[in-house]
């Protein structure tokens, strides 16, 4: 039953593409703006909050798949973010959003001095840095601390951005200030700011799967369309082998998404270091690859490569580098301790 449905929810997906996604709709929303039209009709087709059916009817998954297949096409959608706020209310028993675009946000610094301050009346103080589409979010989730150092997670109104810009993929990234601003609602929740990295983490490496899954497709077919002395491209050796490292490459991040999450859809830091380092090289090597295999013409405005891999380019630096990333996961192993390497291994 689960598999009927992600196939119904992937290939419904395919048709707003054919109908939403047009060059237009991409340059539109290529330099911070939203495209309106192409969401409403995802939350029409029930797509946006496709994580709220049934757990019956769906799993964590099916909703990995989603977002890794918007992925694929390079949409200019906030789906992994409004997916990964849910499940981080979810996880620490707080109310869902029944309405408007709630995504997540983190500090500069993911250490406990940087994170915005809670005052005793529970109003929040303090800033995130490039928050994923920040100014057309309705709330957003972050993690803050008390004046006891309790750490909380946080809901609140997203305010209007302190500092707008965009990433490489021309996708807002703005800054939101809050300035002794009240909040929807804050628990207590040990290694809150941890858990938003980490969610953010783990859904990034979901993506940079999708996007180079759809950079392959794309270099597949050219490779075997683009004729050179009399034959395809794609059958001289030279070619087939930088065809081959790509398709690995792309296997690799699939592979390492996938161990960012568990069954239930829950991640963690050890979870969301695998995939986000592993996934994060996958993207480097991947996107040189492709557009060396395309002798560069994907880095043209009229070819649609790029929308993939200038997603690649910003998704491996978000939420963590895979550099940062490697860090952590060489200190979890070594605090651990060698006894303890075979267990957190075998438990993936």
């Amino acid at each position: 039953m689960s598999h009927d449905i992600r196939d119904m929810m992937l290939r419904t997906v395919d048709r707003l593409v054919a109908v939403e996604a047009t060059r237009q709709m991409r340059s539109d929303a290529d330099g911070g703006g939203f495209p309106d039209r192409l969401w409403q009709a995802m939350d029409a087709a029930g797509l946006t909050d496709a994580d709220t059916i049934d757990d019956e009817m769906t799993d964590a998954a099916d909703m990995q798949a989603l977002v890794r297949h918007t992925a694929r096409h390079a949409l200019p959608v906030p789906l992994a973010e409004v997916m990964a706020a849910r499940r981080l209310l979810k996880a620490a028993g707080m109310a869902m959003p029944a309405d408007g675009i709630t995504g997540i946000g983190t500090t500069a610094r993911d250490h406990a001095d940087g994170l915005p301050r809670l005052d005793d009346a529970g109003r929040a103080t303090g800033m995130l840095h490039r928050v994923p589409f920040g100014r057309h979010l309705t709330r957003v989730v972050f993690a803050a601390t008390s004046g006891d150092g309790t750490a909380h997670l946080v809901v609140a109104e997203a305010p209007a951005p302190a500092a707008t810009d965009i990433n490489l993929a021309g996708e807002a990234r703005d800054d939101l200030a809050f300035d002794a601003a009240p909040v929807i609602e804050a628990r207590p929740l040990v290694d809150a700011a941890d858990q938003v990295m980490a969610m953010g983490a783990a859904f990034r490496a979901v993506q940079i799967a999708g996007a180079l899954a759809g950079a392959l497709g794309q270099v597949v077919a050219y490779a075997g369309e683009r004729e050179q002395f009399g034959r395809p491209i794609g059958k001289f050796q030279a070619v087939q082998h930088m065809l081959a490292v790509l398709a690995a490459e792309t296997a690799a991040a699939s592979a390492a998404a996938d161990l960012g999450f568990d069954d239930a859809g829950r991640t963690d830091t050890c979870r969301a270091a695998l995939a986000k380092s592993r996934a994060g090289q996958a993207a480097t090597d991947g996107a040189a690859l492709a557009h060396q295999i395309m002798g560069a013409m994907g880095f043209t405005r009229e070819h649609s490569l790029h929308y993939q891999t200038r997603r690649l380019w910003s998704w491996r630096d978000e939420f963590g580098s895979d550099a940062l990333w490697q860090a952590r996961l060489g200190t979890l192993v070594v605090r651990a301790g060698g006894d303890a390497l075979w267990p957190m291994l075998s438990r993936l």
